[in-house]
């Protein structure tokens, strides 16, 4: 059996990050978040995490930071996708040219995100069953 995917939600509004992280548990995805952006280099470095959504203005770094600073240290080994409410075409763009793979507007519905996941790390077959807790660490 292989691993769960593990993906890192990088989102300083703590009521999306909880829904984000119910939702990434409920599909299978093992789940570390945090609302920095520093922070989030971090946790990246500590686990073996396959996508990184980021939100584009969280305190630490921006998004655009963090983009950059994890496509730097783990190539393709970290898939980015940059989350904002500003979907602007230059936003887009330099979030593309920051590293990201891919750019997700806020809002966003749960069929888009586990899709834009899809790309990139597939959900397990089965779920698991029972109780999950959330691995939150940072902001």
């Amino acid at each position: 059996m292989s691993r769960a995917h593990t993906v890192l939600p990088v989102e300083d509004d703590p009521d999306l990050r909880d829904a984000v992280e119910l939702l990434l548990h409920r599909k299978g995805y093992h789940v570390v978040s945090t609302g920095d952006g520093l922070r989030a280099v971090e946790l990246a470095a500590a686990h073996r995490v396959d996508v990184a959504l980021v939100d584009l203005l969280i305190p630490g770094q921006s998004g655009f930071q963090v983009a950059t600073e994890l496509k730097a240290r783990h190539g393709d080994g970290v898939r980015v996708v940059v989350m904002s409410a500003n979907d602007s075409t230059a936003h887009q763009d330099y979030a593309i040219a920051s590293g990201a793979e891919r750019f997700l507007p806020k809002p966003f519905t749960t069929t888009q995100l586990f899709d834009t996941l899809a790309a990139f790390c597939p959900p397990p077959d089965v779920p698991p069953s029972g109780t999950f807790r959330t691995a939150r660490i940072g902001a």
